[in-house]
């Protein structure tokens, strides 16, 4: 699924518009309804402004689908001894700041991790075939 993919969704499961969004976030007339309508990206600026004027949207969901649509929905989580941690335990709240630098690192490490998963596919392949070629070679001795 794609960012303006889970965009649309976040829109119609708060009960805008994409008028209202682009209003909202202080963006070009048409931007979204056009992002939406073609399923084209968004670029980091704008996806700044939108989780800027949204500050419920959950920035890992929207760009990575990863975790709740809204920050107000809290998950589990597990510490590094695998201990579970309820976000809503103890009362914390905090407001977190994501800025345009952030959004770029995000995907930037996104990208990152599709290219290794990438080249990891095309290493197990090669050794896939090396191993068959070695029974091969077993089988007829």
């Amino acid at each position: 699924m794609t960012i303006t993919e889970r965009l649309k969704i976040y829109i119609d499961e708060m009960g805008l518009n994409d008028n209202q969004l682009t209003v909202a976030a202080n963006l070009s007339v048409g931007l979204i309804g056009r992002a939406i309508k073609n399923n084209s990206g968004l670029n980091s600026d704008t996806i700044e402004k939108i989780l800027s004027a949204y500050p419920d949207l959950n920035p890992n969901w929207l760009i990575m689908g990863e975790g709740s649509m809204t920050k107000n929905k809290i998950e589990n989580f597990n510490d590094v001894k695998g201990n579970s941690i309820n976000g809503n335990s103890g009362g914390v709240n905090a407001n977190v700041t994501i800025t345009n630098a952030d959004v770029s690192n995000i995907i930037d490490m996104q990208l990152k991790n599709q290219e290794i998963e990438s080249e990891l596919i095309k290493r197990l392949e090669q050794s896939q075939n090396q191993i068959s070629s070695l029974i091969d070679l077993l089988k007829n001795k």
